[in-house]
């Protein structure tokens, strides 16, 4: 199949991936459409971007200012065309096995079928791509556009439903590379807490003992020793106590907020 032929819209939301996109964009040349929105990048983003709209790349570079992540990924779905869509960040990449899978996998899928999750294998800093044989997190990427939807009450960790059958891709990954230290990572896990708690409250999600003392360390083993990143060494069990720290910051502002305190 030749570039750009196959029935699928990219979409991508960015702001500052100047050293990012460049691999983004060509690892999706398979697609038909690729629709970037951006929202307000200062960094080179938007003439990285406009180098390869120049080089023939079907792009539409659309600006948004930031409303949020699902309101971003809704405005993006919105302009799209083609009959699949493909949701991708600006630091995943598809590999050449994912490329012919999604390429063969909306080329002959049933009218029943809505969408595909894909496995996503994540840079762990210091280490390189996490062991082959940890179990990587599957996220629904790959669907029909039409009937597409987002919950939009979510702030972080929002995902597509659509309706219909879903699988699995089982060959190929999305190439997760963001060399981010320990530092900027539990800042990350300080901002997205929040952001979950909130909506959280919004749901009427109340806090329990329970949780607060279990679901860290279940988490932590979780991805530790359920989905193998010990495999990794120490840096697997740096990742699974990320993801720990995370677990734990939200459930204690959950609490937080139950007393009446606004979550920091």
């Amino acid at each position: 199949m030749t570039r750009f032929a196959s029935p699928v819209s990219a979409l991508i939301i960015c702001v500052n991936e100047a050293d990012m996109i460049g691999p983004c964009l060509e690892s999706i040349d398979f697609c038909a459409e690729i629709i970037i929105v951006d929202s307000g990048s200062t960094d080179g983003t938007i003439e990285c971007v406009q180098s390869y709209i120049a080089r023939g790349y079907p792009i539409r570079l659309l600006h948004n200012d930031w409303p949020g992540f699902p309101r971003q990924r809704q405005f993006a779905l919105e302009h799209a065309t083609q009959p699949w869509c493909l949701s991708i960040d600006p630091d995943e990449r598809v590999d050449d096995r994912l490329r012919q899978s999604i390429i063969t996998a909306t080329r002959t899928a049933s009218d029943s079928m809505g969408g595909w999750y894909i496995r996503r294998r994540d840079w762990l800093k210091g280490y390189g791509y996490a062991h082959r044989w940890v179990l990587h997190n599957r996220l629904l990427r790959l669907f029909r556009r039409e009937g597409a939807t987002l919950d939009l009450s979510a702030r972080v960790h929002e995902s597509f439903g659509v309706p219909g059958e879903t699988s699995t891709i089982e060959s190929g990954v999305l190439l997760h590379r963001r060399e981010i230290s320990v530092e900027e990572d539990l800042a990350r896990a300080n901002a997205y807490s929040s952001l979950k708690v909130a909506t959280l409250v919004d749901r009427g999600k109340k806090p329990g003992l329970v949780r607060l003392v279990l679901s860290p360390l279940g988490n932590f083993l979780k991805f530790y020793l359920a989905k193998r990143y010990f495999l990794c060494g120490r840096h697997g069990f740096i990742y699974s106590m990320s993801v720990m720290i995370y677990s734990y910051a939200t459930e204690a502002k959950l609490y937080e907020a139950s007393q009446g305190n606004d979550p920091a």
